[in-house]
């Protein structure tokens, strides 16, 4: 699957602008020459060429990792010539191992290290070795150095037979070799609360801080910080807390000048299936993309995370500035870029999974002009969805959903711009009535509809149908019900909406009209008005 045209389209899609390879302690066992990893698994298709496919192909730069574990210099200068001057793919970016530190030196032994020396002194001893061999290839190259996580284990041990812990003795022997320094950021540990989880991006601010300031210690050449394995390092792994979170470290981390996030990982497999706090379904797959395995989605299709990140890129990109955004409320989260051409685009997180905000926005150092277009991704949707909701400085925002509100310039602006905002929850529905049906109704005739409300807030709610062809194949489907008085729908996804009157009509969209006997697709809405429980006709031609 590495090379696949569609892993390549989705990460394209979702601006994604570096893949590392060949990912975490596999890169401490594995030979690019031989395409082998002693002791691990090579799955076809994946060796080094492939992937360089599939990065061209998805439009990103590639990150290496050299083998450190079982390696040589020279193995690793022999790769540097084969990617940059025999095939001319101009790989920039280089790591000396993946978590050298986890080589039983601190007692904990998960990484691959064959050298006689363990400790963090020999690690900078020999990575100056791979870097002299790799520069001698080519000079251009960025090499990045292991370090650990400020406040994370094992940061701050000292080893037996070490002056100090693993940072200030790496770095006092590396200094200014290191273009780049690299750690891992798996902030949370089994059990931790959904909330808990979604309230720790924001501290990473001071992690960036303590790890420049261990480099700065030593190197004056003002390396750059480089966070290769990512996620919140607890269950739920794939559902919309994921994308929460993915998003708000991500922007996070650009406003603290990090030159590079990596999610771990693009596709990782089914772990043990549970629910979230709003009862979605969750597969235990730290992936953005579902590798089909066990009970997840077909093969291919994207899990909230990966929209999550899809949202970074809506928000901000290279030649783009961070801004200042404040919140006076913990549970909505404010991020917020100036763009290269003038526009300002602020990135609202609800991180409350059963109240709705209405944000009122105001900005400082910059005139909006009145009309908006507005991205959301909301709690189970299946893509984000753009609409002209709300305006510059009124926004409603659904429990557990990501709104990008983008505004163009209206008047005077300021060099630097702002963003605040403040705002008001409404509680929605109770959680029993997001949970769907344990099955589907019995298929009868070409197709059948059946509805369900996914959340409710006053003025408000979301709504998913659900179209089950019948006993044979359809290609094509249309839905209509009646909507009661007060009710209008705002935005729809995964269907073209056309209405007359009170009457609503959705019908596929391309991707989704075909469906096998008894197979099923859902598409959904954000509505005004209180949720009712319509009767829908379902028709296929």
């Amino acid at each position: 699957m590495l090379a696949d045209a569609q892993t390549s389209t989705l990460l394209r899609n979702a601006a994604v602008s570096f893949v590392r390879y060949p990912g975490g302690s596999y890169g401490d066992i594995y030979h690019w020459q031989t395409n082998t990893a002693p002791g691990g698994y090579v799955a076809p298709n994946t060796d080094f060429d492939h992937y360089m496919s599939m990065v061209r192909t998805a439009g990103a730069q590639p990150i290496v990792i050299a083998n450190y574990g079982s390696g040589t210099p020279q193995e690793a200068a022999d790769w540097v010539r084969y990617a940059n001057v025999t095939k001319g793919y101009g790989v920039k970016y280089w790591e000396i191992g993946n978590e050298v530190y986890g080589n039983g030196h601190y007692g904990a032994d998960w990484e691959t290290d064959n050298h006689a020396d363990k400790s963090p002194r020999g690690y900078a001893t020999n990575f100056l070795q791979y870097a002299t061999a790799m520069k001698a290839v080519d000079p251009t190259i960025k090499i990045g150095v292991v370090l650990t996580t400020p406040g994370y284990w094992p940061d701050g041990i000292v080893g037996s037979g070490d002056s100090a812990d693993w940072n200030d003795t790496v770095m006092s022997v590396v200094k200014n070799t290191a273009d780049f320094g690299i750690f891992h950021y798996y902030p949370s540990s089994s059990g931790t609360s959904e909330a808990a989880q979604l309230a720790v991006p924001p501290t990473l601010a001071s992690t960036v801080s303590q790890f420049r300031a261990d480099m700065a210690k030593y190197a004056t050449n003002n390396p750059g910080i480089f966070i290769t394995e990512t996620n919140s390092g607890a269950p739920p792994s794939d559902t919309q807390m994921q994308a929460l979170w993915a998003a708000d470290m991500y922007l996070t981390a650009a406003e603290n000048g990090v030159a590079n996030v990596d999610w771990w990982n693009v596709r990782n497999g089914a772990g043990a299936t549970s629910t979230d706090v709003t009862g979605a379904t969750d597969y235990g797959d730290g992936g953005i993309i579902s590798s089909g395995s066990g009970a997840e989605p077909p093969a291919g299709t994207p899990f909230a995370t990966y929209y999550g990140i899809q949202m970074v890129s809506h928000v901000a990109g290279p030649g783009d500035t961070m801004v200042r955004a404040a919140s006076g409320d913990a549970k909505l989260t404010v991020h917020a870029a100036k763009r290269a051409n003038g526009n300002l685009d602020v990135l609202l997180l609800n991180k409350d999974p059963n109240n709705t905000y209405q944000v009122n926005l105001s900005y400082s150092g910059y005139s909006p002009a009145s009309s908006v277009t507005v991205d959301s991704f909301v709690n189970r949707g299946t893509g984000i969805v753009t609409t002209s909701q709300g305006t510059a400085t009124s926004q409603t925002v659904p429990p557990y959903s990501l709104v990008t509100v983008h505004l163009h310039p209206g008047g005077s602006q300021s060099q630097s711009p702002s963003a605040s905002t403040s705002a008001s929850r409404s509680p929605s529905a109770s959680p029993s009535s997001s949970r769907p049906p344990s099955s589907p109704p019995p298929a009868t005739g070409a197709c059948t509809a059946t509805y369900r409300t996914v959340n409710a807030w006053p003025g408000g709610f979301q709504g998913e149908i659900t179209v089950t062809a019948g006993a044979a194949p359809i290609n094509g489907w249309t839905t209509t019900w009646t909507l009661p008085g007060g009710q209008s729908i705002s935005q729809v996804w995964n269907g073209a909406l056309s209405t007359s009157g009170s009457t609503v009509t959705v019908r596929n969209v391309t991707w989704n009209a075909s469906l096998d006997a008894r197979a099923s697709t859902t598409f959904g809405f954000l509505a005004n008005g209180t949720p009712t429980t319509p009767t829908i006709m379902c028709a296929s031609p």
